[in-house]
C-alpha cells in the first residue's frame, strides 16, 4: 500500500537512491530542500516529487509542513559535512543540530507520524580499537561526528520522554550510484574512466564498505517496522583497506593505471584503528543483511558510472 512519507536530504546521493525506491514503491513523496539546493541528482524524477522549499533549521516553515503533508513516514537525511566540511561547525550546527531539532520536535506534534528514520552516522563513534558496537562510548573527533551523535541521542531522549517514534541507523561506509567526488569510490572510478592515476591518501586505511542499495533496504524496514529509540548500525561487517577497493576497481575496468599515493587526507584518518560494524542487532531486529558483497556491489557501481559518466 502506497505511503505519504517526507524525506529530507533527497538530493545528496544516499537520499537520491531512497527517493527512487520510495516512488517504486508507489509512495507520494515529499521532499524538503533549500531554496537554493543543487538538485541534479533529482532531474530526471522531480515532477513526480512535490518540493517544499525551506531551510530545515527553521522551526515554524517545518513544523508547517509537517502539518499541511501528514506524512506517514519521514526519513531524515540533511547534513552538512563529511569530507568537504568536516570542520565548518557554523553549517554542521544549522543543518544537523538546529535541522534535526526542527523536524523532529514538529513530527511529535503530528498523529498522523507512524516511524522517523533519522540517519545517523559512524563517525558518531571515533577512532575505535575494536569491532564498533552500537554500547559503546561515543567519543567523536571532528565536529561533524559530534553533531551526528547529538542527533542520535536527542532522537533517543525524544522517543523515549515524547513517545516520538524515532530510529537512528547508523551508516558506515556507503558507497553507489549518484556518489560525487571528492567521496573515495567515484573519485577512484572517475579517474579511471578518464584514464589518470586515482590518488589515494594511503592504501592500509580501512573502511566498512556498504552499498547504497542495501542502505536503502533498510531504510524502508525500518520505516514500516520501526524501533524507537533503537541505535541499528547498518555497515557489511568487514573492513576492506582503500588499496584493496581500489585494486577491484583497476581490476574491472582494465584503466591501465596504478594507484598514485599522496593528497590531502581526512585528519581523524590512522591505520591504527578498526573501522567494522557489528551489524547483529540489525541482523536480530530488522531481519536484515547485506545482499551485496562488497566487490559485487563495487562492480555494480562501476557500472552505474561507465553508463551515466556524461553526468560528471
Amino acid at each position: 500500500m502506497s505511503k505519504k512519507v517526507l524525506i529530507s536530504g533527497a538530493s545528496g546521493f544516499i537520499g537520491a537512491n531512497l527517493v527512487r525506491a520510495l516512488l517504486v514503491r508507489g509512495d507520494e513523496v515529499h521532499v524538503l530542500s533549500r531554496p537554493d539546493s543543487f538538485r541534479w541528482r533529482l532531474d530526471q524524477i522531480k515532477k513526480k516529487l512535490k518540493f517544499h522549499n525551506i531551510q530545515i533549521s527553521d522551526k515554524e516553515s517545518v513544523l508547517r509542513i509537517v502539518k499541511d503533508v501528514q506524512p506517514e513516514q519521514v526519513f531524515h537525511l540533511a547534513h552538512f559535512g563529511g569530507n568537504a566540511g568536516e570542520n565548518d561547525f557554523g553549517l554542521i550546527q544549522k543543518v544537523v543540530i538546529g535541522g534535526t531539532g526542527a523536524l523532529f520536535e514538529a513530527c511529535g506534534k503530528v498523529n498522523s507520524v507512524k516511524s522517523i528514520v533519522n540517519v545517523g552516522s559512524s563517525s558518531e563513534y571515533g577512532a575505535k580499537q575494536s569491532i564498533m558496537k552500537e554500547k559503546m562510548l561515543l567519543e567523536p573527533n571532528t565536529p561533524y561526528g559530534c553533531a551526528k551523535a547529538w542527533a542520535t541521542l536527542y532522537g533517543q531522549y525524544l522517543a523515549s520522554e515524547k513517545n516520538i517514534p524515532i530510529t537512528t541507523l547508523r551508516l558506515f561506509s556507503v558507497f553507489g550510484p549518484w556518489e560525487s567526488p571528492p567521496r573515495f569510490m567515484p573519485s577512484v572510478i572517475l579517474s579511471c574512466l578518464r584514464g589518470v592515476a586515482p590518488k589515494v591518501t594511503n592504501p592500509l586505511l580501512v573502511r566498512d564498505f556498504i552499498f547504497v542499495d542495501d542502505v536503502v533496504r533498510a531504510c524502508l524496514l525500518v520505516a514500516d517496522n520501526p524501533h524507537p529509540g533503537e541505535v541499528i548500525n547498518i555497515g557489511f561487517g568487514r573492513q576492506m583497506t582503500l588499496g584493496e577497493a581500489t585494486d577491484i576497481v583497476l581490476k574491472n575496468m582494465g584503466a591501465g593505471v596504478s594507484i598514485e599515493i599522496g593528497g590531502e587526507g581526512r585528519s581523524y584518518d590512522k591505520t591504527d584503528v578498526v573501522w567494522q560494524a557489528d551489524i547483529s542487532k540489525a541482523k536480530k531486529l530488522l531481519g536484515w543483511k547485506p545482499e551485496f558483497t562488497q566487490k559485487e556491489a563495487i562492480i555494480k557501481t562501476i557500472k552505474w558510472f561507465n553508463e551515466n559518466k556524461n553526468l560528471y
